[in-house]
């Protein structure tokens, strides 16, 4: 009897602990096996200026693309909140939850610049970068019947009638307005600038001729000089371009040169993967032939900046401007 209750205790353990192990090894809730994969809906990209401008057209043709390569096959719907020289889409950035499903278009007035005058609610270091999409030089531009033929007649002319000449940008202390006060200084001259919400309010008021110049990024020009309305006078950028080889090129004579770039964003608190998930989907598309093609079609060369790189020229560009907006006055 003995021997047969220890026959069947031997028997008995293996299958507990068979048991055991299998209960130890029972399969997870669903809900805790599959995590949800980044993006479950659309996403929006918020602009700070209004359509038409620079910056709204670059991001449409970047966010497009950029659907290509997204995950579930969500779309990136974008949209304007324009305000404050581009920075109430900042804010509303700021505010949204960070969970990916809204992206602020940036440039650098908007994030790298008005931070500097002390009257936003964030400072230039406040968002994630995830991408920068261009980077484009200022340009003066005029109306094609206007008195001056070349930048050096329109510089004898303002010579010669001080505080006369105005000129409209896209917004109140941003890189348009400084680079065109920094050439005030640069040639010792006085021109009136006159704000616009966005470039593309300013363009209309030179053409409407309530103003007699503007500065402009060189894809915001060039629908209006390709068909014989504007005529660009100078390049106020850092590089030459080849959509206006006839412009003078100010840095050639010692102009400091300032470009105008455009970015993503998004809030910080935002979870790393989805940071890498739009890391990863904006650079795909920055790569894509396609829309090499369509900035080649706006007079842009596409400048792929990664989150690393993007955050150091947010900083640079930070410093820079705000050194020149001391010398002239706005920033103490």
């Amino acid at each position: 009897m003995q021997m047969g209750k220890s026959f069947r205790s031997s028997l008995l353990i293996p299958v507990l602990l068979l048991g055991t192990t299998a209960c130890s090894q029972a399969p997870k809730p669903v809900n805790e096996m599959v995590k949800p994969v980044y993006p479950l809906k659309n996403i929006e990209m918020v602009v700070g200026y209004t359509a038409g401008g620079g910056t709204d057209v670059v991001a449409r043709i970047v966010a497009k693309t950029a659907e290509k390569y997204m995950p579930n096959g969500k779309t990136i719907r974008v949209t304007n909140k324009p305000g404050d020289s581009g920075t109430n889409a900042l804010v509303d950035i700021m505010q949204a939850n960070p969970d990916g499903y809204k992206l602020g278009s940036v440039s650098a007035g908007s994030l790298a610049i008005q931070p500097n005058y002390g009257k936003t609610p964030f400072a230039s270091d406040s968002f994630i970068p995830i991408a920068q999409f261009n980077s484009a030089p200022n340009i003066l531009v005029v109306r094609a019947d206007a008195p001056w033929k070349s930048y050096d007649e329109w510089l004898a002319w303002v010579m010669k009638h001080p505080g006369q000449f105005t000129y409209g940008s896209s917004g109140a202390g941003n890189t348009q307005h400084l680079a065109m006060e920094a050439v005030n200084i640069l040639e010792s001259i006085q021109t009136k600038h006159v704000p616009y919400d966005g470039a593309a309010l300013s363009i209309k008021a030179l053409l409407d001729g309530y103003v007699q110049g503007v500065i402009v990024l060189s894809q915001e020009a060039k629908p209006h000089v390709d068909a014989g309305s504007l005529r660009v006078l100078a390049n106020l950028g850092t590089s030459p371009t080849k959509a206006y080889p006839d412009a003078v090129f100010l840095r050639e004579r010692g102009f400091i040169g300032l470009d105008t770039w455009s970015g993503v964003v998004v809030a910080k608190g935002t979870p790393q993967e989805i940071v890498d998930t739009l890391r990863d989907v904006f650079r795909k598309a920055m790569n894509d032939p396609l829309l090499k093609e369509e900035f080649n079609n706006i007079g842009l060369e596409p400048a792929y900046a990664d989150s690393k790189e993007f955050a150091e020229i947010i900083a640079r560009t930070s410093k820079l401007t705000r050194d020149v907006a001391k010398v002239i006055g706005l920033v103490k």
